[in-house]
């Protein structure tokens, strides 16, 4: 199981299991503020893109930043495709925190750039994520595996004794 994760819960797993919650958690908040205030987020979006300007064009992907945002918190939540979903969650934190700078809001785009160092912190200790759906479902799926080579190893020594006996 080593070739997995970290074999052992020491101070980098219980670390990443923190920072992955937290983050997690917080995203997730975010994006269920977002949802519940959808009328002022659309609102507060639209100033930041002005139909007018040159990226006018992102007033048609507003409408589903709040849905995404929520998925990829509960995936990071929860571990489950935690590479997939910190890649997703990096671009989207490259996107809005140059989206901000961009706009002027330099508050707002320094809060994009710490949780952004955390994602990809995450993303590159991966190796620590030893406490998560992905690691839940790799153990099955290796235990699985072993299983299977077992039987199979079994059943290749009944075969090698049933043609020894028939052999004499």
């Amino acid at each position: 199981m080593t070739q997995f994760y970290a074999s052992q819960n020491n101070w980098k797993t219980i670390t990443y299991l923190i920072v992955r919650v937290g983050l997690g958690s917080y995203l997730l908040i975010h994006a269920l503020i977002n949802l519940i205030n959808y009328d002022e987020f659309i609102q507060m979006a639209v100033q930041y893109v002005p139909e007018g300007s040159e990226l006018g064009f992102l007033a048609n992907f507003t409408p589903i930043v709040p849905l995404l945002e929520f998925f990829i918190a509960l995936m990071i939540l929860t571990g489950l495709y935690a590479r997939k979903s910190l890649i997703w969650a990096i671009a989207l934190g490259i996107f809005f925190t140059a989206l901000f700078h961009y706009t002027g809001d330099i508050q707002t785009a320094l809060t994009h750039s710490y949780t952004l160092i955390l994602k990809v912190g995450l993303f590159y200790t991966l190796y620590y994520n030893k406490f998560s759906a992905d690691y839940y479902n790799l153990w099955t799926t290796h235990q699985a595996i072993e299983l299977e080579m077992k039987e199979k190893e079994e059943q290749e020594e009944k075969k090698k004794v049933m043609d020894s006996l028939l052999g004499l």
